[in-house]
């Protein structure tokens, strides 16, 4: 069984067609906080919440990290266990608030509408936080190559978001897209989930799994049906922005200043 500390990750990856939820912290102050892989059913909760479905190994995990954080705060978090095959919740202590929740023929657990679980992306961990800074402190990943230039997806603190693009202005829906190297695109993805974390409203959760950029819209995740945007790189390892959730402007002139 993985052991759950404070800034530790439960260290199970993605599976076929799972995306990364979080439980709503009881506090800002969360050092306890982990994200979990889970498949993600149509429609949400309260018009909120997603329903997530568990696979069983994801599902002790989260009993473990229930049982940590209870103690913070009784009223917020339920407590979770397993009883043979069954995966027991407790939201209270009366008989109806004990949810018996059998795996479904799948395997998995549906957590239906119990707990306030919202796509997100892995575990910040400390150690994930310090490769993001680095990587933003990094400032051959602000300099443009010949053929390039600079684009940002917030033109009001474009001196710390901009970074170089090439324009690929063939025909499509929008009249340009930015196309990123790799090393760039994981700088994108740092900015935007590090600039997350204290503007929720503002900014889009971007992670990479594995060569995938994934990208979390901060208001469409509230929407049934909504799943994470995917983009692949193309077959020079690139990645095109291709869509209308997530916006980028050109950058008239190098914001930045040595």
């Amino acid at each position: 069984m993985n052991t759950l500390t404070a800034g530790s990750s439960a260290d199970i990856d993605l599976a076929a067609g799972e995306h990364w939820i979080e439980h709503v912290p009881a506090a800002r102050i969360r050092p306890h906080q982990l994200s979990f892989p889970a498949l993600i059913e149509p429609r949400r909760h309260h018009g909120l919440w997603v329903r997530p479905r568990l696979r069983r190994e994801v599902a002790q995990a989260l009993c473990e990290w229930l049982n940590l954080v209870y103690p913070t705060d009784p009223d917020w978090y339920p407590l979770a266990r397993f009883e043979n095959d069954l995966l027991v919740v407790f939201t209270g202590d009366a008989a109806h608030q004990r949810h018996e929740i059998p795996p479904d023929e799948g395997g998995r657990y549906p957590l239906a509408d119990i707990g306030r679980w919202f796509l997100s992306t892995p575990t910040r961990t400390a150690a994930r936080i310090e490769h993001d800074l680095a990587v933003l402190g990094d400032p051959t990943r602000h300099a443009p190559r010949p053929g390039e230039i600079l684009v940002t997806c917030n033109p009001a603190n474009a001196a710390a978001s901009a970074f170089p693009a090439r324009i690929d202005t063939r025909p499509r829906q929008q009249p340009w897209i930015p196309v990123f190297r790799p090393e760039i695109a994981e700088a994108v993805a740092a900015f935007c989930t590090t600039h997350h974390d204290l503007a929720p409203d503002d900014y889009p959760q971007v992670y990479l799994d594995g060569h995938t950029l994934v990208h979390v819209h901060q208001h469409l995740r509230v929407l049934d049906n909504y799943l994470p945007w995917r983009i692949d790189p193309d077959h020079d390892g690139n990645y095109s922005i291709d869509g209308d959730e997530w916006t980028f402007h050109l950058v008239q002139k190098a914001p930045r200043t040595s």
